[in-house]
């Protein structure tokens, strides 16, 4: 019985919007985390790592209880996944912008720290954010929470 749930076809784009959710949503937290200890370890660095924080909080109050939600057919948890992913790319997105025109500094330790901090970005942040934008905007994620599905029937 519990086998044959956890293998059905019935609800996997909802299942892998869900799941890319919760990891985005604890990726964000432990980054929530780090941000913390850096807030005491550097104070001069405060403001800079106050915004990061604010955002990692914002993704991460988002995208775990929608990841959960989802998992639950709750069509709230769809719009949490669509939500947060949507704001993981606009932010990293923005981060890159920032740094290109010199308005933030990237510091990896050596020449190109901003391609190599940006294609790092790129690279880790965008694909799975877009993944998940795409399951969860997905119609058979909204069969799945129970929504009408228009065009289809």
């Amino acid at each position: 019985m519990i086998f044959s749930a956890l293998t059905s076809a019935t609800g996997r784009t909802a299942r892998a919007a869900a799941a890319l959710a919760v990891v985005g949503g604890l990726l964000y937290l432990a980054g929530l985390l780090l941000d913390v200890v850096a807030l005491v370890r550097f104070p001069g660095d405060a403001p800079r790592t106050a915004v990061h924080a604010a955002v990692d909080l914002l993704l991460t109050a988002v995208l775990l209880p929608g990841g959960v939600l989802l998992m639950r057919h709750d069509p709230l948890g769809r719009l949490g996944c669509i939500a947060g992913s949507a704001t993981a790319i606009v932010a990293t997105l923005t981060s890159l912008l920032l740094a290109a025109t010199g308005l933030a500094y990237v510091d990896l330790g050596g020449p190109g720290d901003l391609a190599a901090g940006g294609v790092l970005a790129l690279v880790l942040v965008l694909p799975p954010a877009v993944a998940t934008l795409a399951l969860s905007a997905a119609a058979p994620t909204a069969r799945w929470c129970g929504l009408p599905v228009t065009g289809r029937e």
